[in-house]
């Protein structure tokens, strides 16, 4: 049975773009994809409907973006058979780590190799990008997960529509994480969309025209701080680390942050000692340097 990879993902800051096609709509910003994969298969079911499980236990009323990515696929494959759909996630989910954009990656994917039904790759990404902004749960992250790497998303739009730069980073990265924000919340309010699209400015031009990571984190901070989008606890975990010449930013849209800095993983560990909160979950990874893959 064919195993579906997905890396999970971060936004640094990002401008939204609505449009009554959802191949259309989308989002500009940068971001970075990372080794922590979300993992999905899929097998039939003679129940004749479509039920998700996260880590072994079944979450199909939460798994919305999922569900929705399965209706898209079959309507598009013009038949519909009853599926239980697997995802492995190592990460918490709702907490600006692209899990909802991983699901939808995986769960297209893996229907395709189910069902042998000979879509491309690209028509795929297609599929979860408008079931994630149906939902509301994202805007960029499936065709940043797509294809992997440190991406400026210049032109909104599903993958093959928006235009992406992706740079080759050879780094690691600590992503901690506090708790989570509802991006559906955040995206469903005009008062704080307003916030954004003023805070973003012309970020997208400055990053693409001279790409460092060093530039990435002083944007997204500003970007955050600006917005008025920084959590308390993302506020004071930068504080911490940029002391010990650390360098980051605050998910989006997540309680938490990323870091970028030297012997990552053991400074992290003295750092969370002193930290205003304890993270729920942390991790340190490389940039991933591919997207979705079979395995």
């Amino acid at each position: 049975m064919v195993e579906v990879l997905v890396p999970l993902h971060v936004t640094g800051f990002f401008k939204p773009h609505f449009h009554e096609n959802p191949l259309l709509a989308g989002s500009v910003g940068a971001g970075f994809s990372f080794t922590v994969f979300s993992r999905t298969l899929a097998r039939r079911n003679n129940q004749r409907c479509i039920r998700i499980f996260i880590n072994g236990r079944e979450a199909t009323r939460e798994a919305l973006t999922s569900v929705a990515a399965a209706e898209e696929f079959f309507t598009n494959a013009e038949f519909f058979e009853g599926v239980d759909i697997y995802h492995e996630i190592p990460a918490p989910v709702a907490c600006g780590l692209s899990t909802s954009g991983a699901g939808a990656l995986g769960v297209v994917f893996a229907l395709n190799e189910l069902f042998d039904t000979g879509f491309d790759r690209l028509r795929l990404a297609q599929m979860a990008h408008v079931a994630e902004v149906r939902c509301r749960t994202g805007l960029g992250s499936v065709i940043a997960q797509y294809e992997g790497k440190f991406e400026v998303r210049l032109r909104p739009g599903a993958p093959g529509i928006g235009v992406v730069s992706r740079f080759d980073v050879d780094a690691e990265v600590a992503i901690v994480v506090f708790g989570e924000i509802k991006t559906s919340t955040i995206l469903s309010s005009d008062q704080a969309m307003k916030r954004v699209i003023e805070a973003f400015g012309d970020m997208n031009e400055r990053l693409a025209r001279e790409f460092s990571v060093e530039k990435f984190c002083e944007l997204s901070k500003r970007f955050a701080l600006t917005s008025g989008l920084m959590s308390e606890n993302a506020r004071r975990a930068l504080e911490i680390a940029e002391r010990v010449g650390l360098r980051g930013s605050m998910l989006m849209l997540g309680d938490g942050v990323f870091l970028f800095g030297e012997k990552l993983r053991e400074r992290v560990r003295d750092l969370l000692k002193v930290m205003p909160r304890r993270p729920i979950w942390w991790c340190v990874a490389r940039i991933a340097s591919a997207g979705v893959r079979l395995q």
